[in-house]
């Protein structure tokens, strides 16, 4: 992750500085092809957190607990502090990488939703994944409500991908992260803040609109718009478990249109309010 690597010479050990974000910010993100992670012998100590999602090649990652091997579609999170080492194999890797700082992955690290005793997510799909994290290399938000909500749009992410390997029957067959229908899928998952025209989903995998949708139901047993609707259902349930966001700043980070609305779908999915499901520990 070269752009880390670069942040932490620039800053040492020094205090970190303030964020733009009440709750978090992206700081930088990009993509690397044929990099060769930290120079070998090495131990580095970040002084933000971080990922780099490796999309082609192989390498190993070690720190006190672990030694693992990294291949296409491991996802290393480093955690600020954390003395570790990770480095390609001869001809590199191809990575993407997001450097980020703030409150709301404190609070994920502090409950354990985070962790560094798991660093590593192994097996998402490439392609997948790659155009998520890449949604973040893009210019920074200007206000400070959006830099919160693209922060947490970022721990939704990590939540997700941890969620796939603790439970492996959610992860979709080989058959449905390939073509059209991953395609799609990556634009129904993709950035939940935003309004999305359905029709240019399907304008995009080459498809008629009414031919898609009736296609995409048979392929996932739910239409498209009920598909992204669940995502981000599930993305607001992630956060209100793993994090102490106010419903109204889950309900922003989510795509829900308010508070009330994101109350109203979460009672119509589980018979409790947010509050009462976070309350009763669920």
């Amino acid at each position: 992750m070269a752009g880390m690597t670069e942040t932490e010479s620039m800053r040492g050990a020094g205090p970190r500085r303030p964020l733009a974000g009440r709750l978090g910010e992206v700081l930088v993100a990009g993509r690397i092809t044929a990099g060769s992670g930290l120079p070998p012998g090495t131990t580095r100590r970040h002084p933000t957190w971080g990922l780099t999602f490796v999309t082609a090649g192989t390498g190993r990652y070690r720190d006190a607990r672990h030694d693992e091997p990294i291949g296409a579609g491991t996802l290393v999170v480093v955690h600020p502090g954390h003395p570790h080492w990770y480095g390609a194999d001869p001809g590199g890797w191809d990575e993407h990488f997001v450097v980020f700082d703030g409150v709301v992955f404190e609070c994920a690290g502090r409950t354990g939703a985070l962790s560094p005793d798991r660093p590593l997510v192994h097996g998402l799909p490439a392609r997948r994944w790659a155009a998520r994290f890449a949604a973040f290399d893009r210019a920074r938000p200007a206000t400070v409500d959006a830099r919160d909500a693209e922060a947490l749009d970022l721990l939704a992410a990590l939540l997700q991908a941890r969620d796939l390997v603790d439970h492996p029957r959610l992860r979709r067959g080989p058959g449905a992260e390939s073509g059209w229908l991953a395609r799609s899928v990556e634009l129904l998952e993709g950035d939940l803040t935003q309004t999305l025209d359905l029709s240019s989903v399907a304008a995009e995998v080459g498809l008629p609109y009414e031919t898609w949708r009736r296609r995409f139901r048979a392929e996932t047993g739910t239409g498209p718009y009920a598909h992204r609707a669940a995502r981000r259902l599930s993305a607001a349930t992630d956060l209100l478990v793993h994090t102490g966001l106010s419903v109204r700043d889950i309900a922003a980070a989510t795509g829900f249109t308010d508070e009330r609305h994101l109350i109203r779908r979460f009672r119509e999915a589980t018979g409790l309010t947010p509050r009462a499901y976070r309350d009763a520990g669920t």
